[in-house]
């Protein structure tokens, strides 16, 4: 009374409003205090029972084709949407008792990361490993699905073990194989594995290789995957903030209180369970209405109240009311119904074809108005009392506008509830990579004085002997794509803004030697038109009957020729040598490898390699037989270590 009636458009394609009769709750039995659950919901209970009734409707619908849509093509779990008004027991029981059924459903909308169980059983693990005499999240862990226990296996190590703690237990009982063998070495494996690894890799081998995911999937269904990716991308953000440890990332998670959200816009063919205000925008063909039998104001009245000339007031008991209260107390009652009936109103409009109206009655009656009488009361006129797989339902329809899907063979309806058979290489780990050697890096360095050097000298001259070898670098690297006229301005110029630590002698010396090198013909080759400083060299060289073997750095000075390749590698030394024999063996191995990727990449042309002394100044050419030697003594030496040759 009051309110506008809700008159459907008599144009619309045919549409079904479905009406259950409300859940009733079992004989309620009397149980003695230890005995009675607290924090469950038991499997008798009126909200379980109408999970069940509401999983076996989506299963028949889907199985009998039900057409649906303005096409009216055959149902799937896509096309099914069931609401309630809050998340609760309800919720999670809706969700269990459609993967019971088989049905594909996404799962919650919204939910608490850590208190998702195999979030929780994740996080039991570690408690278990950092703390060993933590007997009851090792009895947790152990009854998860990340090792299979039953009760009659826990009970086997559990009972009678005197002041052993449940660790112990276990590696007793390992003796006698099976299960608890390995239960044993697994727990072994994890914790040292906890120690070497960070939190992400951790749990990343846990999940992939050790089958885990699979096993939380095989037991929690699809909808377990967006909380376990969450957790991983939770472990990597984790490592990114801060120092890398399974305990302080357990210890964050549990502080963080971080929320998965599931976007339901996304087109899935998957039963969507979600509320009525995340329902806002969403349509689908078939609509349950789960949660209708709860009071307009939710558990509680309103107690703070708005009084009528503005100001605000905490209400009391409902007895010591005077006027203004009371009147204020009626008013915000009034609100929260509207506010109650606009949200059926949004409940109602996502069904495009098929409304189902249901709900559970609790130990107390259904309160008046609630959703299932507003929806109930005004269609009785025109409800038909019908039989549906033994239970008395009570349905509102509009003509129909074409003729059904026709409907499933029984050879049909097989085919479609058979399971596809995954291939077996998806529940299989990725096979173990070959190791691979760490690359050969040829140094580049400029710290690059004799080993009696570096041993007689102070750190202040070895400072200055490092930055002496990168200003001569740095010189031959520019001054040969400058004009020979301007070369010797240029280096002046660069050296007097590049160092305080070498005074004007010495910035003129350094500056002579270099442009002796660039103007002695023998160094001509080297520093010829089209000639290249500081070239990347990276590529592979292959040992024979073994995997190859990377190489990367850098070459000072590299020169393609029509038939030839030349590369130079400039050293700074004080002490000069005279001939091939005084070179340090080192130097010839760093060019040995740039010419072995060389010759790969320039098949069809001769590889020289000289060494150019700036000190002197000289150009030292190496034999290509000193470099074969070198490079024979480098590989057969390298190890899978990383190694870095001089």
């Amino acid at each position: 009374a009051g309110f506008p009636p809700h008159i459907a458009l008599p144009d619309t394609p045919p549409g079904v409003v479905e009406i259950w009769e409300p859940m009733q709750p079992d004989e309620r039995k009397d149980v003695e205090g230890w005995d009675a659950p607290f924090d469950t919901v038991s499997e008798t209970s009126p909200q379980v029972k109408l999970a069940q009734r509401i999983a076996l409707a989506v299963r028949r619908s889907i199985d009998a084709r039900e057409p649906v849509g303005i096409e009216r093509r055959a149902a799937t779990p896509g096309d099914v949407l069931v609401l309630v008004r809050q998340r609760g027991p309800l919720f999670e029981a809706i969700i269990r008792a459609l993967k019971n059924e088989a049905v594909a459903v996404a799962g919650a909308d919204r939910l608490m990361l850590a208190e998702h169980i195999a979030v929780m059983d994740l996080m039991v693990l570690a408690d278990a490993l950092l703390l060993p005499q933590d007997d009851l999240a090792l009895a947790t862990v152990l009854r998860s699905p990340l090792f299979g226990f039953t009760d009659k296996d826990l009970y086997a190590i559990a009972w009678d073990r005197g002041r052993a703690s449940l660790r112990e237990a276990l590696a007793r009982k390992a003796g006698e194989g099976g299960i608890f063998a390995a239960a044993d070495a697994l727990l072994g494996k994890l914790a040292r594995d906890a120690r070497n690894q960070t939190p992400f890799a951790f749990y990343a081998e846990i999940l992939g290789a050790g089958g885990a995911r699979r096993r939380f999937l095989g037991r929690l269904g699809a909808e377990a995957n967006d909380a376990l990716d969450e957790f991983l991308n939770l472990a990597i953000d984790y490592e990114r903030r801060q120092t890398p440890s399974l305990q302080g990332f357990i210890a964050w998670l549990r502080d963080a209180r971080a929320e998965v959200k599931r976007d339901m816009e996304i087109a899935r063919d998957e039963v969507r369970v979600m509320t009525v205000h995340g329902a806002k925008g969403l349509e689908a063909p078939i609509v349950i209405l789960a949660d209708t039998m709860t009071k307009p104001a939710g558990p509680k009245p309103p107690r703070l109240l708005a009084l009528g000339d503005g100001p605000m007031i905490w209400a009391g008991p409902k007895t010591d009311d005077v006027t203004p209260v009371a009147a204020a107390r009626q008013q915000a009652l009034r609100e929260a119904e509207d506010e109650y009936r606009r949200l059926l109103y949004v409940a109602m409009t996502r069904a495009a074809d098929r409304l189902i109206v249901c709900g559970a009655e609790g130990a107390k009656k259904r309160p008046e108005r609630c959703w299932y009488d507003l929806v109930r009361e005004p269609l009785k006129p025109f409800l038909v009392e019908e039989e549906d797989n033994g239970e008395k339902v009570f349905r509102y329809r509009k003509p129909p506008a074409g003729a059904d899907a026709e409907p499933a063979t029984s050879a049909t309806r097989k085919k479609e509830s058979e399971r596809r058979e995954l291939p077996s290489w998806l529940r299989q780990p990725a096979p173990a990579e070959p190791r691979r050697l760490a690359p050969l890096s040829p140094s580049s360095a400029f710290d690059e004085e004799s080993g009696d050097i570096r041993t007689k000298t102070s750190a202040v001259e070895r400072q200055r002997a490092f930055e002496r070898g990168t200003l001569v670098h740095r010189l031959m690297q520019a001054l040969p794509g400058i004009p020979s006229q301007r070369r010797s301005e240029a280096a002046a110029h660069y050296l007097a803004n590049a160092t305080t630590n070498f005074a004007k002698q010495e910035q003129a010396e350094i500056a002579g030697r270099v442009l002796a090198i660039l103007d002695d013909q023998a160094f001509a080759e080297i520093f010829a038109s089209g000639s290249r400083p500081e070239v990347p060299i990276v590529g592979r060289i292959q040992r024979p009957g073994d995997i190859p073997i990377a190489v990367s750095g850098q070459v000072d000075r590299l020169t393609v020729t029509g038939d030839a390749v030349l590369i130079a590698d400039y050293k700074t030394d004080r002490a000069v040598p005279c001939q091939i024999e005084e070179v340090p063996p080192r130097y010839i191995a760093q060019l040995a490898l740039y010419r072995a990727v060389l010759s790969r990449i320039y098949p069809d042309k001769i590889v020289r390699a000289a060494l150019v002394f700036t000190e002197g100044p000289r150009l030292i050419e190496v034999p290509t037989a000193a470099m074969q030697s070198a490079l024979g003594k480098v590989l057969a030496d390298v190890s899978h270590s990383a190694v870095k040759v001089p």
